[in-house]
């Protein structure tokens, strides 16, 4: 019987370590999007959102609720950090002129791990919750 348990633990808190994809508590996101006419950085740290939409403006905060944070939780844990790299965008409107030319980095526990351009408001589908929520929380009024 404690085989079994000693077995049930080990294989549920590997599990457990396994789906932490990666605590955005404990992260620093960073999404920029940026033409000639167009500028948005939104920036996610210590637990805290934070908006740009100019060039020369400062940082302004963005309060959250308890559930719009918990709903960029959980769609920040849908990412696969590692294969951020190797996404690719949906569309090519960046390339001339048709979209703001946008990029996500997000840094955790010491390693950085970015995605190539993609194209504003098309970002590739396996990031697209997280940025459609983060996008969408920091332009409500």
């Amino acid at each position: 019987m404690k085989t079994i348990f000693t077995i049930f633990l080990t294989v549920f808190l590997a599990k457990s370590c396994a789906n932490e994809n990666g605590d955005i508590d404990k992260a620093v996101v960073e999404y920029e999007a940026t033409s000639r006419g167009f500028y948005k950085n939104i920036k996610i740290e210590d637990k805290n959102l934070f908006v740009i939409n100019n060039r020369n403006e400062k940082p302004v905060e963005v309060s959250l609720s308890k559930k719009e944070w918990n709903e960029l939780v959980d769609a920040f844990k849908e990412i696969n950090l590692e294969e951020m790299k190797n996404l690719k965008a949906p569309t090519e409107k960046r390339l001339y002129d048709g979209a703001a030319h946008a990029n996500i980095t997000i840094i955790l526990d010491g390693k950085t791990y970015t995605t190539d351009g993609f194209d504003h408001g098309y970002p590739p589908s396996q990031i697209e919750n997280f940025i459609s929520k983060l996008i969408f929380l920091t332009i409500k009024e």
